[in-house]
């Protein structure tokens, strides 16, 4: 199949049964390779072999027409349990890397009759004494969740007809073929790692998949890309920008580079562009009510190294349409939005149009040549590292500790678009709570890419406690600790970050929670250029008394 090719007509999959949804619209030869994991070359076959054991295991529990949690992870059996859920008639609950009470919320929120455990076919019955609100399973793809400002994971109902829909607008504005290598580095059960799950049964191409140590360092990554040959990437903005900081070469083969899950700034676009010198740079703009990519703006080879804030989001993709109103919020819909949420609450509301659409909460501008560019959110609502939350969430989580009476979350966002949240909480007279008692409590409740940057503990009113200034080495040893989630325990000055523990995600943490205790904007660039804890202080020593710092 070429690029361009139609991609809408059905057929049936290469293992004769009727695959649901959009895995069941291509025929694939059996013996091509479909994904590459470590080293190890998946047929489509091979495939279709995996999730009908996963199917089997479904019917055997009488699952058809039920949820099933399906733990996400970078790996072949997250993609045939996917499969084979669809296939069995059940609808899989994506469940992210999170704290045992957030994913025991999400099961309960959809009503889950089982979620699996280690093995491929191994499956958990569970209790959870509901269903889905109000749901025709049949027209059930999957459910996402994301933050909800009760500090509960929200869940978020994807149709079938929304979701192929998306899926076939998203690919034929950027057609892929055989010859394709796709890298599935988006966050599994996010919105993009879908579209990089389904991209091989819908285009032909090959979806590579790294080991967990290489998708957590941009170093190990940016020399992944190029060895494999990799010609098709998704990132958020702040992981195209650490990759592009870190490495020293660009990546060739990269033909095609999608920006996704936060605002692109003109800065990481110039980053991404001078990365993957001959790609076309897509700026995608989506959210998981909608679900996947609205609109699109794309930058041609060479172009993205001139750009100047705002970067647009450009034009609707053809399967969805999309209304401003007079206060310029950016409406979607009802067709091209998922059904609801978990709660039963209604996702479009009635326009005066007699249509349904779907508020945003977005405040955009319509641009002289017709494109829009995304100007702020209207709520609480940010975006951190490609990740969705809500403020409200993680000061409900932070009341939770005992000993805090108060608590405000708020968000920070440098020159590079590259955002965090601090955290300030405030205890009671007589409250030993520290940082570690909140970290501790808020692991169990918040996604590990939203935790706080930074948390600050004061003393109420009355309380005993005495403000002291830190030194420079105390600020960094003591942030690290935090980004780490760690206590007390010694971390090797002259070793590197990574080798630490550190990933892409806890750097960041890292350099954000430095940022705003010494009370400048660091730049993230700079730990892969002094890339220990003694040499990242020997260059803010040196270049904070000039003020200079990246």
């Amino acid at each position: 199949m070429s690029r361009g090719d139609d991609l809408i007509s059905p057929v049936r999959d290469p293992a004769g049964t009727a695959a649901p949804g959009l895995l069941g619209r291509v025929p694939r030869d059996p013996g091509r390779v479909a994904l590459v994991h470590e080293g190890r070359d998946i047929t489509f076959g091979d495939v279709a072999a995996l999730s009908e054991d996963v199917g089997d295991a479904v019917r055997a529990h009488r699952l058809e027409g039920r949820v099933v949690g399906v733990p996400a992870e970078r790996s072949p059996e997250f993609v045939a349990r996917i499969v084979g859920v669809w296939r069995a008639g059940a609808v899989p609950a994506i469940l992210g890397d999170w704290g045992p009470e957030r994913v025991r919320g999400a099961l309960t929120a959809t009503g889950a009759a089982a979620t699996f455990g280690p093995a491929l076919t191994d499956l958990e019955p569970l209790d959870t004494g509901r269903q889905l609100h109000g749901e025709d399973m049949g027209e059930v793809s999957h459910v996402l969740f994301t933050s909800g400002t009760t500090g509960r994971p929200k869940g978020i109902v994807v149709g079938r007809a929304a979701f192929e829909a998306a899926g076939v607008a998203f690919f034929k504005e950027l057609p892929m073929d055989e010859s394709d290598r796709i890298a599935f580095l988006s966050r599994p059960g996010h919105d993009p790692s879908l579209r990089e799950l389904i991209a091989p049964w819908l285009t032909g191409a090959t979806l590579f998949i790294p080991d967990g140590r290489t998708a957590s360092d941009p170093r190990l990554t940016a020399a992944w890309l190029a060895k494999h040959s990799i010609t098709v990437l998704q990132g958020s903005p702040v992981l195209l920008q650490l990759m592009a900081g870190s490495s020293g070469l660009p990546v060739e083969s990269l033909r095609l580079v999608c920006s996704v899950g936060a605002r692109l700034t003109a800065a990481a676009l110039r980053s991404t562009a001078r990365f993957a010198p001959r790609a076309t740079i897509a700026n995608c703009y989506g959210a998981s009510e909608t679900p996947q990519v609205v609109c699109m703006h794309q930058v041609p080879p060479g172009e993205g190294v001139a750009s100047e804030d705002p970067v647009p989001i450009g034009r609707a993709l053809g399967h969805a349409s999309v209304k401003i109103d007079s206060a310029g919020r950016l409406h979607v819909e009802a067709a091209a939005c998922a059904l609801g949420y978990t709660d039963g609450t209604p996702l479009p509301a009635p326009g005066h149009d007699g249509r349904r659409w779907y508020d945003t909460g977005d405040i955009v501008r319509r641009l002289p040549d017709g494109s829009m560019c995304f100007v702020r959110r209207a709520d609480r609502q940010v975006q951190v590292n490609g990740t969705r939350v809500e403020l409200d969430e993680i000061e409900g989580a932070a009341a939770r500790v005992a000993g805090v009476v108060d608590a405000t979350a708020t968000f920070v966002e440098d020159g590079n678009g590259v955002g965090s949240v601090r955290l300030t909480v405030v205890r009671g007279p007589t409250a030993a709570v520290d940082g570690d008692d909140v970290r501790a409590v808020l692991g169990d409740c918040l996604d590990p890419a939203v935790m706080p940057s930074s948390i600050e503990v004061r003393d109420s009113p009355g309380g005993q406690g005495a403000d002291r200034a830190a030194t420079l080495w105390e600020v960094l040893h003591e942030s690290a600790q935090s980004a780490l989630g760690r206590g007390g325990g010694r971390i090797d000055p002259d070793g590197g970050f990574f080798e630490a523990g550190f990933t892409s995600m806890s750097l960041m943490r890292f350099v954000a929670e430095v940022s705003v205790r010494l009370g400048t904007e660091i730049s993230p660039v700079l730990v892969f250029q002094y890339p220990t804890l003694n040499a990242f202080a020997d260059h803010l020593r040196e270049n904070l008394k000039e003020g200079r710092h990246g």
